[in-house]
Formats: C-alpha cells, sequence, structure tokens
C-alpha cells in the first residue's frame, strides 16, 4: 500500500526543512530585509571562488540592489569561504572538498528567499560570479522545477572550460591522466596544481593561495555536468562575460546561451571588451537595467512552500524510512562485529 500523499508531503517537508535549518548553521549568510510596503523583488548574491560576499563589487551592488532598486537582498559565504571558514584552521580557507555543497548552499539560500511570506508575488532573482555563477547553474540543472518561481537569473563570468591553461603535454595526455588526477584529489587532496589572479592582498577573508586538486577536480566535474545539461535551463537568464577572460573563456559561454532553452526575448549575452575575469565591477549598471525589466515583466509562477518542496523531493516517505532502517540496521551490525572482533582478539592473547 502506497503511503497516503498528505503524509509523504507532511514527512518530507518536515525532513527537508529539519536539513535546511542544520545546513543555514554552517554557512555565513546577511539578509537586507526591507518592510514589505517598500519592497519591490528579492535577490541572493553569491561570490566567486577566491571571493565572499562582503567583498567591494558585491557589496556596490546589493546597495544598488537595496536603496535604488528597493530589493529585499541577502547574501552568504559559500562553505570554508569568507566568514563561513572556521578562523582559527585558516589553512581551510579555499577549499571545496564537495561542489555539491555549493549546489546546496544555492538551493538552500533559494527556498528561504522563496518562502518569505508577503501578501505581493515579489520576483526572486539569483545572481552569482565565477565559480559561483557555476553553483547557481547546477542547482537550476539539478532541481529544473524551481526555475518556474525565478524572476530571472543573472551568470557573471561563468566558467564552462577549465583546461585551457594546462601546460601543453598535459593537453596532449589528458584522457591518460585522468585516473592519476583521480586518485591524486582522494589521497592528496591539497596538492597544489593551479594558480589564481592577483587579488586583494590586504583581504584577509580573500583566498590567496594556489588551487588544490580536489578543488579543481570538483569544479572541472561541475564544469563537464553544466556543458552537458543546458538544455534544462528554461528560466529568463542574463549572462555577462568579458572577451579577453583567460580563466572562463568566452567562446563556451557563447554556447552555453544559444544552447539554452530560454526563449529568445528572455535571454541576454553582455560581452565586454578588455576587461579581467571578475566582470562584477563593471556590470553593476547593466545587471540593474536588466533586472529592471524582468521584474516589471511578472511573467513568473506565484511560489507556494508545499510545491517546491513536492516538486524537488523526488524520494517518496516509504523509501525514506526504508533507508533509514537499512542504515540503523548496517549500525547495529557493525557495533556486533566489533564486539565479537574484540572477543576474539581477548581469546587470541589470552595466556594459557
Amino acid at each position: 500500500m502506497e503511503a497516503p500523499k498528505e503524509f509523504e508531503g507532511a514527512l518530507m517537508r518536515h525532513y527537508r526543512e529539519r536539513q535546511f535549518k542544520k545546513f543555514l548553521l554552517t554557512i555565513a549568510r546577511t539578509p537586507h530585509y526591507l518592510p514589505e510596503k517598500y519592497t519591490k523583488g528579492r535577490a541572493v548574491v553569491f561570490h566567486s571562488y577566491s571571493g565572499h560576499s562582503e567583498q567591494p563589487s558585491i557589496q556596490h551592488l546589493v546597495q544598488v540592489l537595496k536603496h535604488k532598486m528597493g530589493f529585499t537582498v541577502s547574501t552568504c559565504d559559500f562553505p570554508y569561504h569568507g566568514l563561513s571558514n572556521d578562523p582559527e584552521k585558516k589553512s581551510d580557507l579555499g577549499k571545496i572538498p564537495s561542489f555539491r555543497r555549493w549546489i546546496h548552499t544555492v538551493y538552500v539560500m533559494t527556498y528561504k528567499t522563496l518562502m518569505l511570506r508577503s501578501e505581493k508575488q515579489f520576483g526572486v532573482f539569483l545572481i552569482g560570479e565565477s565559480a559561483g555563477a557555476l553553483a547557481v547553474l547546477r542547482f537550476l540543472q539539478l532541481y529544473p522545477e524551481v526555475q518556474k518561481y525565478l524572476a530571472g537569473v543573472v551568470l557573471l563570468a561563468v566558467p564552462l572550460e577549465v583546461d585551457q591553461n594546462a601546460s601543453e603535454w598535459v593537453q596532449r595526455h589528458k584522457r591518460s591522466l585522468e585516473p592519476v588526477f583521480e586518485l591524486l584529489s582522494w589521497f592528496f587532496p591539497n596538492f597544489p596544481v593551479g594558480s589564481l589572479p592577483e587579488g586583494d592582498r590586504e583581504d584577509s577573508l580573500e583566498y590567496h593561495g594556489r588551487v588544490r586538486v580536489r578543488t579543481a577536480k570538483e569544479i572541472r566535474s561541475a564544469v563537464i555536468g553544466a556543458r552537458q545539461a543546458m538544455g534544462k535551463i528554461e528560466v529568463p537568464i542574463l549572462f555577462v562575460h568579458s572577451d579577453s577572460d583567460g580563466i572562463a573563456l568566452p567562446e563556451p559561454v557563447e554556447t552555453a546561451f544559444r544552447s539554452v532553452a530560454t526563449p529568445g526575448e528572455k535571454k541576454e549575452f553582455i560581452v565586454y571588451r578588455g576587461v579581467p575575469h571578475k566582470v562584477l565591477h563593471h556590470a553593476v549598471k547593466d545587471v540593474q537595467q536588466w533586472v529592471e525589466r524582468r521584474n516589471a515583466a511578472k511573467d513568473w509562477t506565484p511560489f507556494r512552500q508545499e510545491g517546491l518542496l513536492n516538486d524537488a523531493v523526488e524520494l517518496s516517505a516509504i523509501l525514506f524510512i526504508a533507508v533509514q532502517k537499512i542504515v540503523q540496521l548496517f549500525l547495529r551490525m557493525l557495533r556486533r562485529w566489533k564486539r565479537n572482533i574484540a572477543d576474539m582478539a581477548k581469546k587470541v592473547t589470552r595466556r594459557p
């Protein structure tokens, strides 16, 4: 017999909300709330790989969204970045043990923004820079049912090619080196494999070290996944890039712009000439104008809390309970084996 639909939805909703609250305690976040009667929209801004939510370019965008546009804005620091990193473990700054954690961060921040209750249906925008843009992109591809609730997405300098700076020898033997790279990422995750462009050395929250092999592997896997699933993107979207970006090449982004399923009148690609990889500083005005146009369209689906959770959660209540029981059984077996091994060791070491 199948579980009743209302029971299944309530159980999974409770489980997911508990997981969200637990995850929110692990990341630093800053909400800029406005009174509802003054609010015209909502936005969540995600920083780049080496950055954090308090960098000047992000704070400039926040001020424009909040003061000039009347938006409620949320920012956060990804795990092991900015204020989300343990200040006692500075060596952990800049780690990405799993890119899923970045995707989960986008999921949680988006969900918390969508579920803000109000009389009006405000437009919700996701804005990401560099690796933060990649996390937003992968979130939308893995949870495409959420796209209908969004007014628009802005991806600045999203990396869709990451091997271009490798040596000619590595490029030539890339396929045969894949297993070595995989093993290295598991057994020596902090081994340095790449450099970052010069940043603000006075900023202690910014990551200035080398790119670790595990981080490089996780970002590369996310890039491959993103390029293979562009057809799942249907949300109104703005790509912003530089034609001289040597970190995130512009050609794959132009291909992605053509490949997304978003209708032509709801997508745009802005290319700046001669600016560095971090284009946000140059793009605030264009981002503001695009968000204003999209926010005036009012063509998104009104959000219902139950709708997102029931759409996004594919596991049934029965499967969830079954997995829980299996895990409990496995733990009991481990404890029993531990006792048996301890008893056997005593017998072997017992003196005659």
